[in-house]
């Protein structure tokens, strides 16, 4: 090839991909696994965040798009309009664009094709990461490199390692290991083991609930409940408590809820969704330190190379480690005869 070919080749290469401004460190940084989990675990704090002047950024890792019974173009736009209402701009979500309800599934092989709605509303088998709506209106994995990933855990962590490298995020927010559904639970440990390929940790990670049993934070019977603190975790976990109860405008955080009307309907108070408008969000802090190629929770000790444990009243959080790197956290009582985790994949 002549040098010429050489230099039009890269060009029409460099033309795939859109540029990616590199940013100053990031306030607060919500990760979600789904379009409406960024609202529920925190709306309260992205807007007391804006309204500080502070700069806030969300990632979703999925587009809700579980089956054609869901559309992930519309759950998108949903949580674009919502975040609107908190004062959060589109440029500042990124979209990545893998797949509802299959994190748990994800592995060094691409996940087959999933059935899914296209841009027309189609139902149709399909694979990759996509997104059409938040910043450049692509999918991370797109805008960053021209093309879309694979469904894989290596792409999955690969873009949250890009993400966490150029936005630099002081505070973070998540969905904790222990709560119930698997693709919350696999965030945070897609999370864990991008973080380790990162050279700066977060200030502080908060980790919040939002699939804890039937019903929860509801009595299963009243929804909207503005006035009201969250309850305890159901059953054994009750006395595991968040250390942090961050003030929340509940009527603000029903309005962001409002915009979902693909999960709550017309009339948010009287959906689940709507449990979640109350006057405080709670989280479990945790901070880290680097121990040789991991960034591990601070005041935590190793039991053997590839697993730590914190100690937490009666209950110890426990980390572990596998070939891929970080793959699985939970808690459990000190005596081992309780506990919740999250699967590795």
């Amino acid at each position: 090839m002549t040098s010429r070919g050489l230099v039009v080749t890269f060009a029409l290469l460099s033309a795939c991909a859109r540029p990616v401004p590199t940013i100053d460190r990031l306030d607060v940084l919500v990760v979600a696994p789904h379009p409406d989990d960024e609202v529920l675990l925190a709306g309260g704090v992205m807007e007391r965040a804006v309204k500080a002047g502070q700069r806030v950024a969300v990632i979703i890792v999925t587009n809700g798009d579980y089956t054609c019974e869901r559309d992930g173009y519309l759950r998108e736009a949903e949580s674009i309009a919502a975040l609107k209402t908190l004062g959060v701009s589109e440029e500042n979500v990124h979209f990545l664009g893998y797949p509802d309800g299959a994190l748990a599934k994800l592995s060094a092989e691409p996940l087959p094709p999933m059935e899914h709605r296209d841009a027309t509303g189609q139902c149709i088998a399909r694979t990759g990461t996509y997104a059409d709506r938040g910043a450049g209106r692509l999918d991370e994995h797109t805008r960053r490199t021209g093309q879309p990933a694979e469904w894989t855990s290596t792409a999955l962590v690969g873009d949250l390692v890009a993400l966490l490298t150029r936005l630099s995020p002081h505070e973070v927010y998540l969905a904790h290991a222990l709560d119930d559904h698997p693709d919350h639970a696999m965030t945070y440990v897609y999370f864990r083991r991008a973080l380790d390929q990162v050279p700066v940790a977060p200030a502080r990670v908060h980790r919040g609930v939002v699939h804890a049993g039937p019903c929860w934070p509801s009595d299963c019977a009243h929804y909207f409940t503005p006035d009201a603190p969250l309850p305890p975790l159901p059953k054994s976990l009750a006395a595991y408590t968040p250390d942090e109860r961050l003030t929340a405008d509940a009527q603000r955080k029903l309005t962001a809820i409002g915009k979902y009307t693909s999960q709550a309907g017309t009339q948010p108070r009287l959906d689940w969704l709507s449990s979640f408008a109350r006057r405080e969000e709670a989280f479990f802090t945790e901070r880290y330190v680097r121990e040789g190629p991991r960034w591990v929770q601070e005041g935590s000790r190793a039991i053997s190379p590839t697993e730590r444990v914190k100690a937490m009243g009666s209950f110890e959080e426990w980390n572990q480690w596998g070939p891929e790197g970080f793959a699985a956290a939970g808690v459990r009582l000190t005596s081992r005869t309780s506990s919740s985790q999250s699967a590795p994949p």
